[in-house]
């Protein structure tokens, strides 16, 4: 089955607010990423009851929401292997009030973290580069959720933005692409992190 194409931010929420869940949609996707940034393979076996469990406490998750889980996967995962694109990060857009997209931001870099954590376990970050872009993603997962709606505080949130799509996609390059392609592979130009 092909997975969906319509999927944005506002469907995903409305999705899962219809089945009851209090996950948002940014969480959801950034655990997916996380986990796909940390190595896993949509083959593997067991992903998605670790995603239930963080869905619904008993892992019982109705039919539609695992379809919803399996889109949201393969779609960011087919996203993530266009490595001259940034990471893909499901995130309200400019329509909706600057304080809410600053929550989804930090809710976002709190499910990456999360994600990524459950995929490598207690194994210690040896790469200095994914060492300082978790670092970052954590530094941002840590925001106060204040902000006004004015063009300053856009231009603000639009650059967080994009520091998290560089910061993933040097994790995944770092972890993902340079195990696939050997070592030899160069780290993308103008991808790096200040």
């Amino acid at each position: 089955m092909e997975p969906r194409k319509d999927l944005n931010y506002e469907k995903v929420e409305e999705i899962l607010a219809e089945a009851d869940l209090e996950l948002t949609a940014a969480e959801l996707q950034a655990t997916l990423c996380g986990m796909i940034s940390a190595g896993l393979k949509l083959s593997d076996e067991g992903w998605q009851d670790s995603i239930a469990v963080l869905v619904r406490e008993d892992g019982q998750v109705p039919e539609n929401i695992q379809r919803l889980i399996n889109d949201l996967a393969h779609w960011t995962e087919a996203e993530m292997q266009h490595h001259d694109l940034l990471a893909p990060t499901l995130l309200p857009d400019e329509d909706y009030p600057a304080v809410d997209q600053l929550e989804a931001i930090t809710l976002w870099c709190q499910g990456f973290l999360l994600g990524f954590g459950l995929q490598t376990g207690d194994n210690p970050i040896e790469n200095t580069d994914v060492r300082e872009a978790i670092a970052d993603l954590a530094d941002i997962s840590q925001l106060m959720i204040e902000a006004d709606d004015d063009e300053e505080t856009q231009e603000a949130l639009f650059t967080v933005a994009e520091h998290i799509r560089v910061a993933v996609q040097v994790i995944y390059w770092e972890i993902v692409m340079k195990s696939q392609a050997g070592e030899t592979a160069e780290t993308p130009k103008n991808e790096t992190i200040h």
